[in-house]
């Protein structure tokens, strides 16, 4: 009796070469890539530029006469962009920041604690700050809730 394996052999070789990907064919789902975050630095620039600069030896963050003027909430707020900005330049190891660092930063400028603090909690609360382990900061997916919080004509 003679067995043969060739009708088998020939169905492996069905199956495994219709599993193979095309790598001619372009997945549709390619398009969802992306080489950034969703955080466009184009639009953090134009939200900083008008409030503060940044010390480039120090890395301190100098609030402009027009950022000097405005609520706590966004010096705040302000706060943390210009540490993303300084941590997306590579000055900065982490742009995450622990309230003694805000109470610190804002002692000089005449924001009490209890508005920081509270102002903490109700930005981790509802937006744009989320918490790590005692330290704040804003993530990419939240920015656009900061562009909103700056487009929005004030009476500052």
């Amino acid at each position: 009796m003679r067995v043969s394996y060739y009708p088998l052999a020939l169905f492996s070789l069905i199956i495994y070469t219709s599993n193979m990907v095309d790598k001619n064919n372009k997945n549709p789902l390619e398009e969802l890539y992306t080489d950034s975050g969703q955080m466009d630095q184009a639009v953090l620039l134009s939200i900083l530029k008008p409030y503060i600069r940044l010390h480039k030896d120090s890395s301190t963050v100098i609030y402009t006469q027009v950022g000097i003027g405005l609520s706590a909430a966004k010096k705040i707020i302000l706060l943390f962009l210009a540490k993303k900005a300084l941590y997306l330049l590579g000055v900065i190891s982490s742009e995450l920041l622990a309230p003694k660092e805000f109470k610190m930063e804002f002692s000089s400028k005449h924001i009490p604690p209890g508005t920081i603090d509270a102002t903490l909690k109700r930005f981790s609360d509802r937006g744009p700050l989320m918490a790590q382990n005692g330290k704040y900061f804003i993530p990419d997916f939240n920015f656009s809730q900061v562009q909103e919080m700056f487009n929005q004509p004030s009476n500052e």
